[in-house]
Order: structure tokens, then C-alpha cells, then sequence
């Protein structure tokens, strides 16, 4: 495990949050400590009617935006106009003109069997065939305004699929990519971030599952898995923020427990995300958090900034606390850490912490240098080493340990 030095606020001054719509889950920030899980509009919170209890979390899965229901507790970045419906259309290129330019086509789509148009970006490599299969990175965007144009415009996963090596055969270099696209649903927390979301609230982890979205990365590998090109042993899962909550219960419930088509996830790399199966508030009673919790030994690679609203360490998440902010269950890195190896009885975990400039450390961030304002900085900039201007990119890491956790 490599750890974190202590100036997590470093990462402050210059170049902006950059917009990235992980800001869902950094305008927490900006809510306070009472909404006691309440849940604003949203689902799970106390006395909402879809209860939690310690099997499945939520007894249902996130309710969706809808004309009937719209979502009026609504994530920042969108806007202040309720949302009246689910479907999420990204765009399947780069828009931000400082990122490298790439352009996947339309998205494509699925109606699932709500009714609900699902959406994905798609990218396969040259030279993907029966004979020379490649890896499959399905990458999750995070909540709010989370999208899958995110992947283009805040990574350099898309730029590295064409010729990176996770397998460690140079006569199959690259990777498939499937950006994954939420719908919009009714958040269940007291935090303003009804939006886009992947849900790992309801943690029904059976094959098949009644979790829409479970369903959903479902049918997407097995359907990439059917067309011959995808090596099965290599099927990964990255996610970032809500993206990288949702990957984990994903890739914990798929490492041994296949998808309907016989597919299982051989590993998770992800960025600013902790524990998965936490209750939605401090005071939501019946607790949504899971008893006991699932065992799995998927291997994991957690990347964290030292200073974040996904805090560091349960120091750090204390000297954040105030009016505007408390951290929410499960947001605290270390303990989940801890808990990977005690109550998931994984010894495949690895966590490298880094500075908000970028720099691998060794301890968490104090309070002060860390603050509110720079522990959301921190947790909008995906670590490649452009938003933060450091020039360090730990994607290479990531990648490096996916390649290295082939299923046998």
C-alpha cells in the first residue's frame, strides 16, 4: 500500500476544478450535516418508502427522474431546473479543447426492460479479432452531472486504448472501451446531487439482478464478450467518484458470481471512492449498510488524493466537519480499506495516495493544510496530471495493476 505525505491542499492554486461532473458529489460540500438522511426528494432517506435494510441496502432500486416524479434536489452543476426525465445522452468525443481529440460516434443505445434508454460509448482496438483478443475496460463516470463524455474529456483512458499493453503480449496491444452513461434518479442522501447516477444504494448482487444498472454492465459485457474480439480473462472495471462506489460493489459481486453469459471481472482500478455499502446517512434507521458485508478477493487498486471530499482518513473527515460539510458513510478511504481486508477478506487491495499536485505520499493531509475548498478541488481532478497541472500521470499505475490481475 503505497500511503500519502500530508499537503493535500497543495493541489489549490492555479488551474480551476476544470468543471468535471464530478462536482455531483463535491457539492456535498456546499450541504449541511442536517438533512439527517432525510434524503431531500430522493430515495433511502428516513422515512422514505423504500426502507433499507441490511441484505439489500435500499429495499429498491434509486427511484428515477421522471414527469411524475421529477428530481428537484438537483446536483449543482446542472442547473437549478428540476429534471423530468432519466435518459442521459453523452457525447462519444472530445469536446474540451486541451484534451486529445477523439470522436467514437454516436452513443449507442438499448431500452432496457423499464422502458429506459441506456446509453454507452464504445471504442474497439485495431486489430481486435477472434485471433487477437483484447482486454475490456468498462469505465463508469461519477454522479450528478457525471457523463460518459467524461472519459474524453477528463482521462487519457480513450488515448491509451489504442495501443497500450494489458495483456504483456506486444501482438495484442490495446484495450476495448465501454463508457458506461447513468440515467438521472432521485439521490438518497441529504446532499443536493439528484442526476446522473450509477446505483450502489440497492446492492442486489444475485445474476441476474434487479439493480437496473447491475443488469445494464451486464448485458454490456456479455453482449462485447459475444462478438469474439474480448479476451474473457481480462474484463476490468474503472470508475471514478460515484462511478468507482458503483465499480466496486460491481466487481465484487462479478469476480466469482458470473453474468448471465459466463463473464466475470478479473479486477477495479478507480479514483476517489471508499466504501460501497455504507448507509446512506449517519441517523437513517433501519440502516441501509450491509450485514455482513460480501466477500470477494477481486483485486482493487484505489487511487485517492491525500486532501478529498472522499476523505483520506477519519482525522481528516472530523477536521472537515462543519455546517456546510460532513462526510458521508463510507466516504472515508482508510477505514474502508481496513475493511476490504476484515470484512471483504480481500488481501488484493492496493491504495496509492497522492498529493493535490500530483506527488505519491505517504500520510494523509492535516487539517490545516486541507480544506473544504480544496479537498473538492482535489476530488474533481482525475489524477493524469493535466487538471492538476503536475504533469504526473498515474494512469500508467492503474493500467499496470489491471494487467497484471488477469482472471486464471
Amino acid at each position: 500500500m503505497a500511503a500519502s505525505c500530508g499537503d493535500g491542499d497543495a493541489g489549490t492554486g492555479g488551474q480551476s476544478s476544470t468543471g468535471s461532473t464530478e462536482s455531483s458529489t463535491a457539492s456535498s460540500a456546499s450541504s449541511s450535516s442536517s438533512s439527517s438522511g432525510a434524503g431531500g426528494d430522493g430515495a433511502g432517506g428516513g422515512g422514505d418508502p423504500l426502507g433499507c435494510n441490511p441484505q439489500t441496502g435500499l429495499a429498491a432500486p434509486l427511484r428515477l427522474c421522471t414527469v411524475s416524479e421529477p428530481c428537484t434536489n438537483v446536483a449543482a452543476e446542472l442547473g437549478p431546473d428540476p429534471i423530468a426525465t432519466p435518459e442521459v445522452a453523452p457525447v462519444c468525443a472530445t469536446t474540451d479543447p486541451d484534451m486529445p481529440v477523439f470522436d467514437d460516434g454516436p452513443p449507442l443505445t438499448f431500452v432496457d426492460a423499464e422502458g429506459n434508454t441506456r446509453h454507452h460509448c464504445r471504442y474497439t482496438p485495431p486489430g481486435a479479432g477472434a485471433a487477437s483478443k483484447r482486454p475490456l475496460v468498462v469505465w463508469m463516470h461519477g454522479g450528478g452531472g457525471g457523463l460518459a463524455s467524461d472519459l474524453y474529456n477528463f482521462t487519457l483512458i480513450r488515448q491509451k486504448a489504442e495501443a497500450y499493453d494489458l495483456t504483456g503480449d506486444p501482438a495484442r496491444l490495446g484495450f476495448h472501451v465501454i463508457a458506461v452513461q447513468g440515467l438521472s434518479a432521485h439521490y438518497p442522501t441529504g446532499a443536493p446531487r439528484d442526476g446522473h447516477h450509477h446505483d450502489f444504494y440497492f446492492r442486489d448482487l444475485a445474476s441476474p439482478s434487479t439493480n437496473r444498472d447491475v443488469a445494464n454492465v451486464d448485458r454490456l459485457i456479455d453482449e462485447a464478450v459475444s462478438a469474439g474480439d474480448v479476451d474473457e480473462s481480462r474484463i476490468y472495471l474503472m470508475g471514478w467518484s460515484n462511478g468507482g462506489f458503483f465499480g466496486q460493489m460491481y466487481a465484487i459481486s462479478r469476480h466469482d458470481t458470473p453474468t448471465a453469459g459466463g463473464n466475470r471481472v478479473a479486477g477495479i482500478a478507480l479514483f476517489s471512492s471508499a466504501d460501497p455499502f455504507n448507509n446512506t446517512s449517519h441517523d437513517q434507521s433501519p440502516s441501509c449498510q450491509l450485514d455482513p458485508y460480501p466477500t470477494s478477493t477481486v483485486p482493487i487498486f484505489l487511487v485517492s488524493r491525500a486532501c478529498d471530499i472522499v476523505t483520506c482518513d477519519q482525522a481528516q473527515a472530523d477536521g472537515l466537519a462543519s455546517p456546510e460539510f460532513e462526510a458521508e458513510p463510507g466516504h472515508v478511504v482508510e477505514t474502508w480499506v481496513s475493511d476490504l481486508a476484515t470484512k471483504v477478506q480481500n488481501p488484493n487491495v492496493e491504495w496509492l495516495i497522492v498529493s493535490g499536485i500530483g506527488t505519491v505520499v505517504n500520510a494523509c493531509s492535516p487539517i490545516p493544510p486541507c480544506s473544504v475548498g480544496g479537498a473538492v478541488v482535489n476530488h474533481v481532478r482525475w489524477p493524469q496530471g493535466i487538471q492538476d497541472m503536475s504533469g504526473i500521470d498515474h494512469e500508467p499505475a492503474m493500467l499496470d495493476f489491471l494487467r497484471q490481475s488477469p482472471r486464471p
